[in-house]
């Protein structure tokens, strides 16, 4: 009897052990204008498979933000990107296996048209030159 008692609670510690260490931690869902900051409002987005690219912009110094927000796979580093072009030339990117989202990338483009973009479950897009100001 007690060589049975002692296998239930072994068991019962490693169901408990092996529950806690696969556990994925309740987060609250990402909104894209916290990740930028403040005074950042979303202008457009695109769906891509498993996650939406968002592009922002904050009006008192013309500066832009894209941000990728894992819509599937959340909690598994799996491969995403998000992308801002700006028409002289500068821009960046963050690309990378992330948890949750990619981003954000910020470039101020006051009077120049920007393009944007992400990656997500290996399909990348990119808008075309918009958001001109």
């Amino acid at each position: 009897m007690r060589k049975r008692l002692l296998s239930l609670a072994t068991a019962v510690t490693l169901s408990l052990g092996a529950l806690l260490g696969t556990a994925v931690p309740a987060q609250a869902a990402e909104s894209p204008s916290a990740l930028c900051g403040s005074g950042y409002y979303v202008i457009d987005s695109h769906g891509l498979p498993g996650a939406t690219v968002y592009l922002l912009y904050k009006s008192s110094g013309g500066w832009n933000c894209v941000v990728t927000i894992k819509t599937a796979d959340r909690g598994t580093a799996t491969k995403v990107g998000a992308y801002l072009h700006i028409e002289d030339g500068r821009g960046g990117f963050d690309e990378d296996p992330y948890r949750y989202y990619a981003g954000p990338v910020r470039g101020q483009a006051g009077g120049q048209c920007v393009q944007f973009g992400g990656l997500s479950r290996g399909t990348s897009w990119t808008s075309k030159w918009d958001h001109c100001g």
